[in-house]
């Protein structure tokens, strides 16, 4: 053994490069979710349509879904 294998052996983690670029990464990847989650809380998604909107629309399909049962059902007698 070398000189500077022996060195290279007994060198402290700190001094890897490998060991800080796994912790850049895992700190990138912290700092996107936290940044992620503070647009989404930022900016709530808004109500297509409000509740009385949402009411009539409801009750408009039911009465073409009972349109569509009553005419399929008269045709057959």
């Amino acid at each position: 053994m070398t000189g500077s294998q022996a060195n290279t052996a007994l060198r402290p983690w700190y001094r890897e490069p490998w060991p800080w670029i796994i912790i850049g990464l895992l700190s990138a990847t912290v700092i996107a979710s936290l940044i992620t989650l503070w647009i989404a809380l930022a900016n709530p998604d808004h109500r297509v349509i409000d509740e009385d909107e949402y009411d009539r629309v409801r009750s408009e399909l039911r009465a073409q879904d009972q349109g569509e049962e009553d005419a399929s059902g008269n045709g057959d007698g």
